[in-house]
């Protein structure tokens, strides 16, 4: 059941505004797409076929590869400083920035790229486009000015794919390594004290060392493709103060006819659009299965099977209308 690539919003929230100095952005001059040396499927790191039989891809993680090319690495790191100032904190994020996609048109069109859609769809064995919320598409993460912090915490992520791209030479500072988890979310949550489901938010607490992954990128523009729903990872504190600064865009499956990782949470995360963006994925989700009923829905069902049918074309509609009701319930007592 394959999805349309669904279009950029016509309109951005008024919020957000494209105003940087910027080159255009061109795949045959700032991308040098290579493979990974290695591929860590769901399996490897301990989930079973039961846990992993409705998702689209059976990867877990990749090891580095190259991404960007020099003269990506220089446009995105120059574009990622210039929006330094707007950066936001948070419990379990240091330093970040969200609406990059609404800021930057390179970083839109970079982040909503067929060619690196297509070369993570390879990576992945199923094909992935940008995700269908703006704000989803792309995060920057910057280094904190507190060094004591870690600059991100272990979490798993409210999307199902993305990559974590490192734009700074890892030469020039010491820690802020990306690790994870060898092992499930359930098995972190247990560890970590929380609920899988909760994984999403900060936690200060740690992992078993031997069960814990660390990866240094080799240079800048190496990527390492997750899903990031699944796979629970954090990024180190810092030795030193120094730049680090990593982006991490974000993708859906096209298939959707596997049960949606994207989190409810994320409409609750207080950024410019995010419950209309929301419904937006939603209604996608919605109008891809009501395309597939009307093409092939037998004429010969009985009135109880057409009921069901209907009905499972719609949840994702219907779920977001309880998701929003309730966010905006919660707004009006808080």
């Amino acid at each position: 059941m394959l999805a349309d690539p669904l279009p950029f919003p016509r309109q951005i929230p008024t919020e957000y505004a494209y105003e940087l100095d910027e080159p255009r952005f061109d795949p045959r001059v700032h991308l040098a797409l290579e493979a990974p040396a290695r591929v860590l499927s769901l399996a490897d790191i301990g989930y079973t076929a039961a846990e992993t039989k409705d998702c689209a891809s059976q990867l877990a993680i990749t090891a580095p590869f190259r991404l960007l090319s020099d003269a990506g690495v220089a446009a995105v790191r120059h574009i990622a400083k210039e929006l330094r100032e707007k950066r936001r904190t948070s419990r379990r994020t240091a330093a970040y920035l969200t609406g990059g996609v609404y800021r930057s048109r390179f970083l839109r069109d970079l982040c909503n790229s067929p060619d690196i859609a297509g070369h993570l769809s390879t990576i992945a064995g199923c094909e992935l486009l940008p995700h269908t919320m703006p704000s989803q598409q792309i995060y920057i993460n910057y280094a904190p000015e507190d060094i004591s912090k870690s600059v991100d915490t272990w979490h798993t992520d409210g999307i199902g794919f993305d990559y974590v791209v490192l734009v700074s030479d890892p030469a020039t500072f010491v820690g802020g390594e990306f690790q994870f988890f060898h092992g499930t979310k359930r098995e972190a949550a247990a560890f970590l004290g929380a609920r899988p489901e909760d994984l999403t938010e900060a936690n200060s607490n740690d992992l078993p060392a031997d069960r814990v992954i660390s990866t240094r990128f080799p240079a800048a523009g190496f990527a390492m493709l997750q899903q990031g729903g699944l796979v629970v990872h954090r990024a180190t504190r810092l030795e030193q103060r120094a730049e680090r600064i990593t982006l991490v865009p974000g993708y859906v499956a096209r298939d959707v006819a596997f049960p949606d990782p994207t989190r409810d949470v994320v409409a609750a995360w207080n950024e410019p659009g995010i419950e209309a963006e929301y419904a937006r994925h939603k209604a996608w989700l919605a109008r891809t299965k009501l395309d597939h009923l009307i093409a092939s829905i037998d004429l010969g069902q009985k009135p109880d099977a057409i009921v069901r049918v209907l009905r499972s074309a719609i949840a994702d509609v219907e779920h977001a209308v309880s998701v929003i009701n309730a966010l905006s319930a919660h707004e009006e007592t808080s």
